[in-house]
């Protein structure tokens, strides 16, 4: 039970920062429509996120290998 409420305030605080990325983005990429700009900055964000979990994911995969 203890790991899921890690888990479940990890996500909080990835959604979180997912807003703070969101809100920030149009601005800096003005050039964009408001929509265009949500759009691929979430696509952006998802990306990141793919990259960080598949390298989680890899390290636990060669620690447990380790053991």
């Amino acid at each position: 039970m203890k790991n899921i409420w890690k888990y479940i305030l990890i996500g909080l605080g990835v959604v979180i920062a997912e807003w703070v990325f969101l809100s920030l983005f149009p601005t800096m990429f003005s050039g964009l429509e408001q929509t265009g700009a949500i759009i691929t900055g979430a696509a952006f964000f998802l990306a990141f996120e793919i990259v960080i979990c598949t390298g989680v994911i890899i390290s636990k995969i060669n620690n447990s290998k380790n053991k």
